[in-house]
């Protein structure tokens, strides 16, 4: 194994735990801001319009993130 596979591997999982560590952090706080009725509950309108959009922003970049890091893996394997 040389120096480049090793970034790549380096990289590849480094990018991947910060995907899924993003997409379990988005899914446990919309667990916890869930009701009893399985509504979301938001302390103005400013909130329930911003804090979807923003989540919704970062499982899209968590979700990149993932698929780079499996590309990356499947590349550092390609490459050996």
């Amino acid at each position: 194994m040389d120096r480049n596979n090793s970034i790549l591997i380096i990289f590849g999982v480094l990018i991947l735990l910060i995907g899924i560590i993003l997409k379990l952090f988005i899914g446990r706080r919309r667990f916890y801001r869930r009701n009893a009725f399985g509504g979301e509950g938001f302390k103005n309108y400013r909130s329930s319009i911003l804090t979807p959009f923003f989540e919704n922003l970062i499982n899209i970049l968590a979700v990149l993130s993932i698929i780079l890091g499996i590309i990356s893996l499947a590349f550092a394997k390609w490459m050996s």
